[in-house]
């Protein structure tokens, strides 16, 4: 069978719904979802396992699960079964995973791990993974459905308490959001103990923030290009990388990156909004609200008018942008969880 006739008897085994095979009481199959943890804290991975019993010539399958976006993110799903994965479908706190088997091959009976579904907690609070709907589907292209509503509960707590303290944040406006990166790992202070929280921050700098933030990564060998990449600090250097593999920064016109020039709030939104993928989602009216709208430069403006419109950017006094402006560390830290609390619901 050749690799292109894959997704078409895929998309037939599991979608086809007619003629649904009729099984007595004691052959329903039944299904059961367990959670790896009934508690966890920000940051930890939970793991679902969705299983079957009394399965009768299960050849392919389709599990659809509902969960809560603002608290959980989903990782990845796998399945030991050999075949076909379909890549999962996420959309709006629904996720949709497919498989089938290949060739004439026996269909799974009895008792079978289905597939095991891996999520992160983004915030605190309760949440849970419900399965939906599964779809089984014979040997004899016949399909079954059911809706399990089972539901995994789990509950979320905060991060778990930095190992590092800073000396200089007590009452400081940010204080809070500075413990809350430390705990969740993507900053740290000063070798005296310090994160100056006033000090500007430099584009080397925001950069590392940003993608130890989103956890990025690269591919072995990934090179950087820009012409002035000697200068780089060797702690923004992988960093960097990352955030040029990702699409996130692209230098300046002459190739340079400038890694010790400080970062502006033009140039930290079109980041950020890189980052989530809504570099161009903005309206011009929505921008042009700034009292200093004319300011912002045009390669910034569709960054800047999709930050005001889903809530991340915030005018300063007198309801300016001032796009040319600076940011303080602590402003950067509070920008980017800004990010992370908000991507779920995009």
């Amino acid at each position: 069978m050749t690799t292109k006739w894959i997704p078409l008897l895929l998309s037939v085994m599991l979608l086809l719904a007619s003629f649904p095979q009729q099984a007595s009481a004691s052959e329903q199959p039944e299904f059961a979802m367990t959670s790896s943890a009934a508690e966890v804290k920000v940051g930890d991975k939970i793991e679902v396992s969705i299983t079957g019993s009394h399965l009768q010539d299960v050849y392919g399958f389709e599990l659809r699960l509902s969960y809560d976006a603002g608290r959980l993110r989903f990782s990845e799903s796998s399945t030991s079964w050999k075949g076909y994965t379909v890549p999962p479908i996420v959309e709006g706190g629904q996720v949709t995973v497919a498989h089938t088997k290949i060739g004439n091959v026996a269909g799974e009976n009895g008792q079978v791990s289905f597939a095991k579904l891996t999520f992160e907690a983004i915030k605190e609070g309760e949440a849970a993974v419900q399965l939906a709907g599964v779809k089984l589907v014979n040997s004899q292209v016949v399909s079954t459905t059911a809706e399990p509503k089972l539901s995994a509960k789990v509950t979320i707590v905060p991060e778990r308490a930095p190992s590092v303290t800073f000396s200089d944040i007590q009452g400081h406006w940010a204080e809070k959001d500075m413990l809350r990166a430390a705990g969740m790992g993507w900053i740290n202070g000063h070798p005296d103990g310090r994160f100056k929280p006033e000090e500007q921050v430099t584009r080397a700098q925001f950069t590392t923030m940003l993608s130890r933030a989103l956890a990025l990564t690269a591919a072995e060998g990934t090179a950087i290009e820009f012409a002035d990449k000697e200068s780089i600090p060797s702690y923004a250097r992988p960093h960097v990388e990352r955030a040029v593999t990702a699409g996130i920064i692209t230098g300046f016109a002459d190739h340079t990156f400038r890694p010790e020039q400080v970062i502006s709030r033009a140039e930290m939104t079109v980041m950020v909004m890189r980052a989530l993928g809504l570099p161009d989602s903005g309206n011009e009216a929505q921008s042009s609200s700034f009292a200093d709208a004319e300011q912002i430069p045009s390669w910034a403006h569709a960054a800047v008018a999709a930050a005001a419109e889903h809530g991340l950017a915030k005018g300063r006094g007198g309801n300016r942008f001032v796009p040319d402006g600076t940011a303080t560390r602590a402003e950067a830290v509070t920008f980017i969880l800004r990010m992370l609390d908000y991507a779920p619901s995009i």
